[in-house]
């Protein structure tokens, strides 16, 4: 029996990283549920007492969520503007249904990012669904065959479990990807279901693309051969990695791993001095009495009580008094110090500054994850348009290349472009140095138009406006005419 499930080392390797930075961004209730991220003061110790006294300590905790924030913050940047799109007609249903849950393209690609932020690895895979006929009917019907589209699944890092690239004729190519999948099936009722594993292995055998699929009940897997619209077999795998670093089928580092790593330092500083304040803040009382305990018992049967009405008997020469320990500010500045190196790392938190930062300003202090952030949003960018090219194979039999685009924006803060700059970009068009599309290029990445107005969007809406004819200074001279200078 093939071991279908059988895992890559460097997938092993990776995977704490990987599950440290997502249960980072899924908040303080998730990283409380593992013991491992917050030390116990007496680990030998396995009573009931010192285990109720360690879950109190991950109560009383606080995990800043940096990583959170900062990966909203990244997010944020790269879809503050709309993605650059524009499909073939045959898979135009791709910029709302990329996937065939209803998810659109950009719902897509957002969730490609933001994978990428935490692990620096993910996958798309282009498949076709496999049409079951009606016994006896041997070809499609018109509804049956327009139904039946081609979709780009997401496949986050966690599910990419095995990989094999092999050098054919000169050329590193990918022969091997195992996808492990999670299938619910529900009971009889209907109410309940059961969680079972599954594992699709895309593999190339004699230069042909095949699909596999085992599971526990399936154990040898069921093979499918997918064609394209020709009806001819895949030469390659339609399945595109991307990472933070490049799209090769390699494990690139996970760009908040580094920030994960210090914000669980940092919850492990805050524990310590949660715990440290709940005890030395509580005041002791020290008794000292010429009564022996038995005596002492007798007088006070309830024990002494702080802040109570009731007298207490300490003997002829007995006093009481209280001692509260002193505030330390060690692990408060260790808390400091993790919050420095955080945002040395480039998080993303509120900060409370001095004055106004000037974007420029913001723009030096964030290079570092905006340059990460650059690769990430072309990674992402070419290993859509490489599945759409195979949603293509599927629906259209050919690629259009040039008719295909999608681009995330990597314009991370606003251009600022004054009236003086957008006369001096229009002169240059007069002047022929650059051409129309160069400026309402630049004027879309100034956010003077709008993003995903196109140049026939604009065309358009110039030729259903009446003319100019004349203005408050005078009628418009004719444009092959020069307007007459009349010298005082």
């Amino acid at each position: 029996m093939p071991n279908y499930s059988a895992k890559r080392q460097e997938y092993d390797d990776a995977l704490p990283g990987w599950q440290l930075v997502k249960r980072c961004v899924a908040g303080p209730r998730e990283v409380r549920k593992y013991n491992e991220y917050l030390p116990m003061p007496d680990p030998l110790n396995k009573s009931e007492e010192n285990m109720a006294r360690y879950e109190q300590l991950k109560k009383r905790a606080m995990f800043l969520n940096v990583v959170g924030r900062t990966r909203t913050g990244l997010l944020g940047a790269v879809f503050r503007k709309t993605a650059e799109s524009a499909l073939p007609s045959a898979i135009n249903y791709l910029l709302e249904n990329a996937s065939g849950d209803g998810s659109s393209l950009e719902q897509l690609s957002k969730e490609a990012t933001g994978e990428c932020l935490d692990t620096g690895r993910g996958g798309l895979l282009v498949d076709f669904p496999k049409v079951k006929l009606p016994e006896g009917q041997t070809a499609l019907t018109v509804a049956q065959a327009a139904n039946a589209r081609a979709y780009v699944h997401f496949y986050p890092a966690e599910s990419i479990v095995n990989w094999r690239e092999d050098v054919i004729d000169g050329v590193r190519r990918l022969v091997l990807v195992v996808l492990h999948e999670k299938i619910n099936e529900p009971t009889e009722d209907g109410f309940e279901f059961t969680a079972k594993d599954q594992y699709r292995a895309l593999i190339m055998i004699d230069g042909r693309y095949v699909q596999r699929v085992y599971s526990e009940d399936v154990p040898d897997g069921e093979e499918a051969e997918p064609k394209d619209k020709a009806g001819k077999p895949f030469d390659h795998i339609p399945f595109h990695f991307f990472g933070s670093q490049n799209n090769d089928a390699s494990i690139d580092k996970a760009p908040l791993e580094d920030l994960a790593e210090v914000n669980i330092l940092h919850y492990g500083n805050s524990a310590t001095v949660e715990e440290s304040g709940f005890i030395s803040s509580q005041p002791t009382l020290f008794l000292t009495s010429d009564l022996d305990p038995d005596t002492f018992k007798t007088h006070n049967p309830n024990g002494v009580q702080i802040g109570s009405r009731k007298g207490h008997l300490l003997g002829k020469s007995g006093t009481a008094i209280m001692l509260q320990a002193n505030e330390t500010q060690l692990a408060r500045e260790l808390m400091k110090d993790k919050e420095e190196q955080m945002l040395m790392i480039g998080a993303r938190i509120v900060q409370q500054g001095g004055g106004a930062e000037t974007a420029e300003a913001v723009r030096i202090r964030y290079s570092s994850d905006n340059s990460v952030l650059g690769t990430i949003a072309g990674n992402v960018s070419e290993a859509i348009r490489l599945a759409l090219f195979d949603a293509q194979r599927f629906m259209m039999g050919t690629v259009d290349e040039t008719g295909t685009v999608f681009w995330l924006n990597q314009e991370f803060f606003d251009q600022v472009m004054d009236a003086q700059a957008i006369l001096a970009q229009m002169q240059l068009w007069q002047q022929g140095v650059i051409a129309k599309k160069d400026l309402r290029t630049n004027l879309r990445q100034a956010g003077v138009l709008e993003s995903d107005r196109t140049d026939d969007d604009i065309d358009a809406d110039r030729e259903d406006e009446a003319p100019v004819v004349g203005s408050e200074l005078g009628p418009v001279p004719p444009a092959d005419k020069k307007p007459e200078v009349i010298d005082e």
